[in-house]
């Protein structure tokens, strides 16, 4: 009776394996950026049978589960890295070419002038007053990349056979669809998006699509908002400064 037990609880554990899809990382282990979470997939790939079908159907669910642990990943790590001096580049870019399309030239001077600040604490609330403020645009921008990836480097490979597409393949493209969703990604996005813009003539009819939603006049105010409420902060802080200043050479 002990035996049957022991195999019947050892059925019911494979099949909630198998019917969970493959197993996320183990408790304690850190992951660096943004990785799916695969317990939800139901499509199993198994090794020992390989096959078409499936492998289309896990990379179909993987796509889908992924798209949304995506955008909420995004909603909560939109921090900028302090460290990160290719992100910084990046939003210089945006600064220039938004207020050059938009004829605000002393928009992206002001931006430079306050992102680059002496100031730690006023660095890196005006970085991350930027990063929230362009949040839905960088959100936009993963998407039009995982997008791209998706139509020609996934959904592209499902006509091929197991044997020249198979698990490992395609496991390689996955974990590089998960590379896809980041901040820089989405900078990337708004930079290509803005100088595809820039090259369009001022009186060209408006491209007829719903994905035109990367607007420079858009970027061009959210800017200058941050810039204010920067600039306001810094003011009403340097009398402050001052007067400590004062008091500190008065005692020294």
């Amino acid at each position: 009776m002990k035996q049957n037990t022991s195999y019947l609880a050892a059925l019911i554990a494979i099949f909630f394996m198998t019917a969970c899809g493959e197993p996320d990382a183990p408790i304690g282990e850190k992951t660096v950026g943004f990785h799916t979470k695969r317990s939800s997939i139901l499509a199993v790939l198994d090794k020992d049978k390989p096959n078409k079908e499936t492998r289309n159907a896990y990379m179909d669910e993987f796509v889908a589960t992924s798209d949304l642990q995506c955008q909420q990943y995004l909603s909560k790590s939109l921090e900028p890295s302090e460290e990160n001096k290719k992100e910084n580049s990046l939003y210089m870019n945006i600064f220039d070419t938004a207020s050059t399309i938009v004829g605000v030239k002393t928009l992206t001077d002001s931006a430079k002038e306050i992102y680059n600040s002496s100031n730690e604490v006023t660095k890196k609330e005006t970085k991350s007053a930027y990063a929230k403020a362009l949040s839905p645009e960088i959100k936009r921008g993963v998407e039009l990349a995982r997008e791209e990836y998706a139509k020609t480097k996934l959904y592209t490979k499902k006509y091929k056979l197991i044997e020249s597409y198979g698990y490992v393949a395609l496991e390689k493209d996955l974990k590089t669809y998960d590379k896809l969703c980041s901040h820089e990604i989405g900078l990337l996005e708004i930079n290509k998006a803005l100088k595809k813009m820039q090259k369009i003539p001022s009186n060209a009819p408006a491209p007829f699509t719903s994905k035109l939603v990367i607007d420079p006049a858009v970027i061009a105010s959210k800017v200058e908002k941050v810039n204010k409420e920067a600039e306001t902060k810094i003011n009403e802080a340097a009398p402050k400064e001052s007067q400590e200043t004062n008091v500190t050479n008065a005692t020294s």
